[in-house]
Parts: C-alpha cells; structure tokens; sequence
C-alpha cells in the first residue's frame, strides 16, 4: 500500500465539477508531478490533501492513517505541508519569526532558541538565507527557500508544491531541484505541481495527469514522450507546441539608445521592428522588467526613446498608451487585472472616454466593445458579468491582451506572456501573437522561459546586470550562446 492514498475524491463548486472520483497515490522517498491544464482540478486536490477544503466523497489516507477532511491543522499535525504559489509570508516579520509563526511556544517569544532553530533548518536545506534577516529583503528565490524551511518544521512526511518555480531564474530553479532531491533521498514524500513540462522531466519520479476533474493517466517519467504527456493534458494533438514564425518585418517602431536608470539598468540598446517578435532574455534581476517599465513611462530613466522615428519619452503609463503602446505585466492578478470587476468592464477600463457622450458614459457602447473583444480574443467566460479573478489563467491572460487591443496598437510589450497558464493556453497565446505581428504589430516580449524565447522571437536581445550584451538573429540563438550571454559571457 501506498504511503499517502486518494481514492475516489470528488468536489463540486457551483456549475463546476471540480473533482470527479480521482485516485491518486505517493511513495515515501518520490517526487510526484502533478500536471494538467488550468481547470483540470490540480489546485483543489492539493487544498484537499492539506486540509483546506472538505470533498464531497472519497477517502484520503496517510500510512493507512485516515486524514481529517477540511482541517489543516490536522493534516499539518500528522505531517502534510503545502507551499502554495501565493507566497503567504509577512515581509515586516523576520525570517525565523515567519518559521515559526502560529507555532510558538510559550507564553512568551523566545527568540534566540527559535533563530538558532530556523537557521539550523535553512542550512540543512543549503539555502543560504540568515534567519534574523527581514523577509522583505529577501529575493523571491530566498522567500521560496524559508517557504519551504516553514514548511519542513517539525515531523513532515509529504511536501506538496504548488508552481515553486514560477519566478524563479534558471539557476535557482537547479538550486531548487537539488534541495529537493535531498529531501527525497531523506524519505519524504513530494507532490510537485508544474506546467513547466521539462521540470517535469527533470525532477520528477512519476507523474499523473488531471483533466476536466478526472485522473486520465499515471506514468513513470523514464521513457515517457512529451507529446504522449501533451496528449494526455489537452485530449487532442497538439500540431505545433510552438507554431511556426512566417515573419514579415518592416521598418524600425523602436529605437532603443543607451536606455538608463541607476541602480535597475544601464546602457540598453535595441530595436523592435514593424511585424517582429523581438525576445529578451535574461536571469532573473537582469533588468528586462524594468526597461519595460521605463519605456512604458512607469519607471523614470534617461536615454534616447524613438517611436517611428519620433523622440518618445512617456512619464506617465497614460501617455505611453495614448502614444500606441501597451504593456501586459507578468503580474498580471496584482497589477494587471481588477479581479472583483467584470470580464467586460477589464476590457474597456483603459478606454472609458471613447464610450462617453456628453461627459455620460454609454453601457450599451461599452458593452458591445467589450463583446466584440471577448469575440475576437475566444475568450471564455459564462459572460461578461463573470468577475475577473474566476477566469482561467488562459483566459485573464487574453483579457489582458484584448484590454489593449481594443485600440490599434503600435508595440505591445508582453512580460512573462504564459507564466501559471497551461501548455494548451500557451499554444493558443503563441498563435495569437503569430496572428498580430501579420497584421504589423512590433511586440517587445520578455520571457524566463528559453524555449519559448528561442521558438517564438525573430530575434533575441539579451540582458546581464543591467545591461544589454548582444542581439541575436534567429538562426544564430542558441541555448548554448543566449544562456552564455545571460551569466555574462562575451560575444
């Protein structure tokens, strides 16, 4: 029998069977991918296993102990630790004290036992994080790392993660796998959920795949074939991972010169032609968000800025909009979307004015916008009432993009355009952007993720510490050469 056992869990939320009778098993000592598409039911198993919510039916079992249904601290007490992808850490809080918050002992904080305590559990994880540092200071790596230290305190036997990877650099993500590797060498039980499909390859023992509320497979990952997995996520062929680019380029939209702003990034310079996807690539801290900003008028810099020729430099987001330009930030629930208004009302905010008469606004002209965008973009929605935070990751993602198309564009610039969604949303993000540079849009496209980048850029410029080092054309952007760059090689 299996160390931890799910059989025949099922959960429904109103018009949505989220479960429906899924099996699901973990080995002491293996790490456990869990993957399937937005909706597919991965995020409501793991809040089952962790206590969070109640199932309707099925029975949940750890070393043939039975698991009390809808109590986290139950399911905590007898060793299940989730870290979920919405960090839950208080910055204001130092990092021993975030360990051990809700678990102090005592009437009164004994804070030098707990400091020794945390910073003996971050070493042994290798993380290299000072227990008695506020965890505002941290990297985004660092937090991840003392998520996990709070996580592992006290007797744990099965780690549950939800997407740890999603902000993360390359290196950090081998820093990650090899704490993990660690762990299970140490016996624990690890549920890994990712879209990423070659972490998956990369980290994991077995894997099985979730659609529509059911379990459709459980593999070993040795010998198994991305497109089978790929299969097995969307239930149907997936022709292209990555469509073909048929590129068409025109003249220069932007002109980059020595593009500065002390402290983020200095000296960038690049173009962005009419009808190009121009990727740029980077670690994590390299600077490539803030150049967006800057040219978005969010972020104060000094440098040349052409836009068709013409001097540009926006100080505010309003008039880099106004201008052509529109930006999809990769935070897109935090800073891009209004999660409590509708699909319709996020796509027309930007442009209220244009749907006004008299100084009045016009809901029937508004709403046939909003209409006509949710058309073109196939976004899905049970209407465009539906609150923005219920939607697909796919879908808030296309929310976002109709918001700024519902105007011609000139250049939009899309940060991290498929973090958190799924590989068939990725696929249909890629054909849409395929779709707009035909039409003429120039699209500025930052992405972690170096497939993506090396499929779907025409050329890729690439950032270390601030600095742009070298543009690559197509033919020539290698994983070997972007990857040198990247950690500060020389052309």
């Amino acid at each position: 029998m299996s160390f931890l056992t799910v059989s025949g869990l099922a959960k429904s939320f109103p018009g949505v069977r989220a479960l429906d009778g899924v099996d699901f098993d973990l080995e002491r000592g293996e790490i456990h991918a869990l993957v399937g598409e937005n909706g597919a039911g991965k995020s409501t198993l793991i809040k089952a296993l962790g206590g969070a919510i109640v199932p309707e039916r099925g029975e949940l079992l750890l070393a043939a102990e039975p698991v009390p249904a809808g109590d986290p601290l139950a399911a905590r007490r007898l060793g299940i630790s989730i870290v979920y992808q919405e960090l839950s850490l208080v910055p204001e809080l130092t990092v021993a004290e975030n360990i051990f918050l809700g678990r102090e002992e005592g009437p009164l904080l004994r804070r030098a036992p707990m400091a020794r305590a945390a910073q003996a559990l971050l070493d042994e994880l290798d993380a290299h994080v000072p227990a008695g540092a506020l965890v505002r200071d941290l990297s985004v790596a660092q937090r991840q790392m003392v998520e996990i230290a709070r996580a592992l305190l006290g007797e744990s036997r099965v780690l549950i993660l939800d997407e740890p990877s999603a902000t993360l650099s390359a290196p950090e993500v081998r820093r990650l796998f090899a704490v993990l590797r660690g762990l299970r060498e140490r016996g624990l039980g690890i549920v890994y959920v990712s879209h990423r499909l070659e972490e998956i390859f990369a980290i994991a023992d077995r894997v099985t795949v979730l659609r529509d509320g059911r379990r459709v497979a459980t593999a070993s990952v040795a010998g198994l074939e991305r497109g089978q997995l790929i299969r097995w996520m969307v239930g149907r062929e997936l022709a292209e991972e990555f469509p073909p680019r048929h590129s068409n380029l025109g003249d220069d939209v932007l002109e980059v010169r020595g593009l500065s702003c002390p402290g983020r990034f200095s000296n960038a310079s690049f173009e962005v032609r009419r009808g190009e996807i121009v990727g740029l690539a980077g670690l994590v801290g390299a600077g490539r968000t803030s150049v967006a900003l800057a040219l978005f008028g969010a972020l104060e810099a000094r440098g040349e800025v052409l836009l068709e020729g013409r001097p540009a430099r926006f100080t505010r987001p309003f008039q880099a909009i106004d201008s052509g330009l529109g930006y999809v930030t990769e935070d897109r629930k935090g800073r891009g979307l209004f999660g409590l208004l509708g699909a319709g009302e996020n796509i027309t905010i930007t442009y209220l004015r244009a749907f006004a008469r008299s100084g009045l606004l016009s809901p029937a002209r508004e709403q046939a916008a909003a209409a006509g965008a949710a058309k073109d973009f196939d976004i899905r929605a049970a209407g465009l009432r539906q609150t923005a935070a219920t939607l697909s990751g796919g879908n808030q993602q296309k929310l976002l993009l109709a918001r700024y198309l519902l105007r011609p564009r000139k250049l939009l610039i899309l940060d991290e355009p498929t973090r958190g969604i799924d590989v068939g949303a990725k696929a249909e993000i890629y054909d849409l952007m395929n779709r707009l540079t035909a039409r003429g849009l120039a699209i500025l496209m930052i992405s972690s993720e170096l497939p993506e980048v090396l499929a779907m850029s025409d050329r890729v410029v690439v950032m270390h510490e601030g600095r742009t080092t070298e543009a690559l054309d197509r033919a020539l952007a290698t994983p070997e050469r972007v990857m040198e760059l990247a950690t500060g090689g020389r052309a």
